[in-house]
């Protein structure tokens, strides 16, 4: 017997660019239309929580091929997952995050097909510290 899990995120708007206001609960293939829709713009910003508990908390930040996502274990511990190699670690990226761009090391910066693998993994159950080494910023 499959069991369907629901998921509660925000995410910048395909068209506009813009954050949603409100949180969105939905099942995963209502999450993930969402982010194919992104996807599909080339850019944006998420975050991702299993709804039965406010924490962990994914965030999933991109700009063309590139991403960074953060976990969040509590509001006061935050890590950032290590990056895929896609790009060395002296080179410097900007993404679009939780009120404007940032800057990420290619130290921290995944391909944005890996990244969308380890956040469908996350909300198909796995958890978050099996998705790869995380730094506690």
């Amino acid at each position: 017997m499959e069991t369907l899990m629901d998921v509660a995120w925000i995410a910048t708007d395909p068209g506009s660019g813009d954050l949603a206001s409100t949180e969105t609960r939905s099942d995963v293939d209502g999450f993930m239309s969402r982010l194919q829709h992104l996807l599909g713009a080339g850019e944006g910003y998420t975050e991702v929580r299993r709804v039965e508990a406010d924490y962990p908390l994914l965030t999933f930040s991109f700009r063309g091929d590139h991403a960074v996502m953060h976990l969040f274990e509590s509001p006061d511990d935050c890590r950032l997952l290590v990056g895929d190699g896609v790009l060395p670690a002296t080179t410097t990226v900007e993404l679009p995050v939780l009120g404007g761009d940032c800057t990420f090391s290619g130290g921290f910066v995944s391909s944005v097909a890996k990244a969308t693998e380890e956040i469908a993994a996350f909300i198909d159950g796995a958890p978050a510290k099996r998705l790869g080494e995380w730094v506690r910023l």
